[in-house]
């Protein structure tokens, strides 16, 4: 694509590295399946890493599109489901394999700690549930969960621990447990998730090593330092997924008082400062449409593709639906990078 072409030229090297983010000809020999594949952050990451992405679900339709629009082929299953009624039987018979790793995300919201912290009395905490049964009835070689960090203190830390539990009695699995930062591997913006991953090998969980932070504040110990969210901003034009939302003259003249790494006290939307990583790219309400931040420089949020970017979604990645949707995708993922190491890790194990 020429849009790719040019951005290798640029000398920026965050939009150099995202577009020489490309899947591998040469694959590991290991498969997984994905459910709660929302916009395909971690499906994107285990492809890089050189998993074969067999299938991948989610009970939006449009979700599984933009999946199936990225990494479909002859030999990958995309379809969408409801997991209470997706069982490991219909994997195996569909896809014709045996899948080596699962992977997912069930909907953080009733955990999240800028949710209703319902907690598995919401009907979405219970989809955990339905996770670790299908994880069982597949029997593969390792599991991957992640969400929210507020899981882990809900109800002074008993739904935590009661999600574990679930997870052992239900696979037999050996768990690892992690809190990770996306800012600390390269993506530009702070963005911490739980990770939880089982392994139904004891050598293979004795053997597992969280991946080591590439960067950090500063330049130091080999680290390099954290790319700036300017550096995703950069470059745009032209690019899929980048379409401006219209703001009225007065919403863009309250944001030009708004000044970088601040909050508009109207909106509670945040301003994008250029010189730092952004805060979390969030998902907003059910209600309409995302929670985009402010841009840096220009009166107007952020698009869908700045969102990605900060996500560190490639360029090529498209996202399906309208902005909304879109917006929601984003806002939902594990950001590419960070799933990329954590399943490089989980390879050297399995490999």
């Amino acid at each position: 694509m020429n849009k790719r072409i040019d951005i290798e030229q640029l000398e920026n090297e965050y939009l150099r590295f995202l577009s020489n983010l490309q899947l591998p000809r040469k694959r590991l020999g290991l498969r997984y399946a994905s459910v709660f594949c929302g916009g395909g952050g971690l499906d994107l990451g285990f492809s890089l890493a050189g998993f074969e992405p067999a299938f991948s679900s989610d009970v939006v339709p449009q979700y599984c599109e933009t999946v199936a629009n990225n990494l479909g082929d002859g030999g990958h299953v995309v379809e969408a489901h409801d997991i209470s009624k997706l069982s490991g039987a219909h994997v195996e018979n569909v896809t014709g394999q045996k899948m080596d790793m699962v992977i997912g995300g069930p909907p953080c919201q009733s955990f999240s700690i800028l949710g209703s912290r319902g907690s598995t009395a919401d009907p979405r905490g219970k989809l955990v549930f339905d996770y670790a049964r299908f994880i069982r009835e597949l029997s593969p070689q390792a599991f991957l969960f992640e969400n929210v960090p507020g899981i882990m203190t809900l109800n002074k830390g008993k739904d935590w621990r009661q999600l574990l539990k679930c997870f052992e009695d239900e696979t037999g699995f050996f768990l690892k447990v992690n809190k990770l930062n996306a800012v600390d591997y390269g993506v530009s913006q702070y963005r911490q998730r739980v990770l939880l991953i089982g392994f139904r090998d004891k050598d293979a969980a004795d053997r597992f090593r969280w991946p080591e932070a590439t960067h950090s504040p500063k330049q130091s110990q080999g680290k390099k330092p954290y790319r700036t969210a300017s550096l995703a901003l950069q470059n745009v034009e032209g690019v899929p997924n980048h379409v401006l939302r219209k703001h009225s003259q007065r919403v863009m003249d309250r944001y030009s008082f708004v000044e970088p790494g601040e909050m508009d006290r109207k909106d509670h939307t945040d301003r994008i400062h250029p010189n730092r990583p952004s805060g979390t790219v969030l998902v907003g309400s059910g209600a309409g449409g995302g929670r985009p931040f402010i841009h840096p420089t220009e009166h107007r949020h952020i698009t869908v593709r700045e969102a990605a970017r900060l996500q560190s979604f490639p360029d090529w990645w498209v996202f399906a639906g309208g902005p909304t949707a879109a917006y929601r995708q984003v806002g939902n993922a594990v950001p590419p990078l960070m799933a990329k190491v954590v399943a490089d890790a989980v390879a050297r194990v399995l490999g």
